[in-house]
């Protein structure tokens, strides 16, 4: 069958025309929304851009505020140690001086004492001078450690028994008689609030070692000091004399250098006992103040 178009040839143009028409705004409109497109990528990725650049100017100025903080932390830091040293060395050079001048007030107190002893013709009292000397001595070579020392803290008690074991042989003339002294001291920094009661009680063992234990014969006193742990240290002065008289107590003897012992190894807190083992033995085991002194175990060369 055919089929016959009906419409004018000006109703076709038209028909073509409005296609030709709906085609190229179609083709527009799909531009402008790609241009539309591309500019909101274009605003998105310009914002982002922002954005990241504002956020690495703020980061920025906060670095450099931190920075500026931090240096001025440093600056009063330093600031602080140097006066935290500046304190440390003043306490040291006081401690020091104090050191200096309670061993002179000691030696003035030695002085009078042998004044005094000028004076008296009774022998009795003459040997008590001589031993109220003798530990007054004691103390102020403690002191004398101290302040001559860079350690104003601790004492170094090997040397301190071996200067304080030189001057009592020198008082009483223990080389002469022909008695000798031992030592094993164990490489032990003592308080100086320890280092005095230890010095008296090595004072008060050696003198009555020197005294006593050799009226008749030559002999030797060992003296030996070191550590059992961490916290315990023991002190021991033996000799090879005639050892204790029989039926010696020591809790029933009262005489000044016992009393002083025992009340010396009741301060350091300490374990005292007094035996006769081929002489006398005379053992102190004590606490270590950790708190002020270190030990280390090496030994000096005596």
């Amino acid at each position: 069958m055919l089929l016959i178009s009906t419409n004018s040839p000006a109703q076709r143009y038209d028909h073509i025309s409005q296609g030709v028409l709906w085609a190229k705004s179609s083709s527009f409109f799909m531009r402008w929304d790609l241009i539309i497109v591309g500019i909101v990528a274009l605003l998105f990725v310009l914002g982002g851009a922002c954005v990241g650049y504002w956020q690495k100017q703020i980061n920025g100025k906060r670095l450099q505020l931190k920075e500026k903080e931090i240096s001025e932390q440093n600056q009063m830091l330093q600031h602080l140690t140097a006066d935290k040293n500046r304190l440390l060395d003043e306490k040291d050079w006081l401690l020091k001086e104090v050191h200096h001048r309670v061993k002179n007030n000691l030696q003035i107190v030695m002085s009078l004492l042998n004044t005094q002893s000028a004076f008296l013709k009774n022998n009795a009292a003459l040997a008590a001078i001589r031993e109220s000397q003798n530990r007054v001595q004691a103390i102020a070579l403690i002191h004398q450690k101290l302040y001559s020392s860079s350690n104003v803290a601790f004492i170094d008690i090997a040397v301190y028994i071996s200067e304080l074991v030189n001057y009592l042989a020198d008082c009483y003339d223990a080389h002469e008689r022909g008695i000798r002294f031992e030592q094993q001291i164990e490489r032990v920094k003592i308080d100086v609030a320890q280092a005095v009661p230890v010095g008296l009680m090595l004072n008060e063992a050696i003198t009555n070692a020197i005294k006593y234990a050799f009226p008749h014969k030559r002999g030797y006193i060992n003296i030996s000091l070191g550590t059992l742990d961490d916290n315990n240290i023991m002190l021991s002065i033996a000799d090879n004399g005639i050892g204790l008289p029989q039926g010696f107590d020591i809790k029933e003897a009262s005489s000044l250098g016992m009393e002083m012992m025992k009340a010396l190894s009741k301060q350091l807190g300490g374990n005292f006992k007094m035996e006769n083992s081929e002489g006398v033995a005379i053992t102190l085991v004590f606490r270590a103040e950790k708190n002020f002194g270190n030990i280390e175990n090496e030994y000096y060369p005596i």
